[in-house]
């Protein structure tokens, strides 16, 4: 089965948050865009500020697991359910993340509206 530009383009922010690399993030962005941490903030709309944000995943957290499915997908707009999951390295928690990507991709497979939403678990 093909895979959709949404299911490449979640799998590659996944990829990156696993490997903890924030340099992977800004090419999966257009030029002009909107990244939303959460849906109260002000949007991120630089790359800059990006990998600024992205810089925090390799000095806080460890094992990295990540996986999603693609639940809804029309003209380049895609909604992916997540699960995620890493240890804190300040606490040695592992916390766990159920959440939602809402994305819209240009015609390059590339993002221009990122907004997610996520539930937290701690287990000691």
């Amino acid at each position: 089965m093909k895979k959709s530009a949404g299911w490449k383009w979640v799998n590659k922010m996944g990829q990156a948050w696993i490997n903890k690399n924030p340099k992977d993030i800004p090419p999966l962005f257009a030029e002009k865009f909107k990244y939303y941490e959460t849906p109260f903030e002000k949007p991120l709309t630089s790359k800059k500020e990006l990998v600024a944000l992205w810089q925090d995943v390799p000095l806080s957290q460890k094992d990295v697991s990540f996986d999603f499915e693609i639940i809804s997908e029309k003209n380049n707009r895609y909604i992916a359910h997540f699960q995620a999951s890493f240890i804190r390295l300040k606490t040695g928690k592992k916390t766990l993340l159920d959440g939602i990507f809402f994305i819209n991709l240009n015609n390059n497979g590339l993002c221009t509206f990122f907004k997610w939403w996520w539930n937290t678990k701690e287990n000691n």
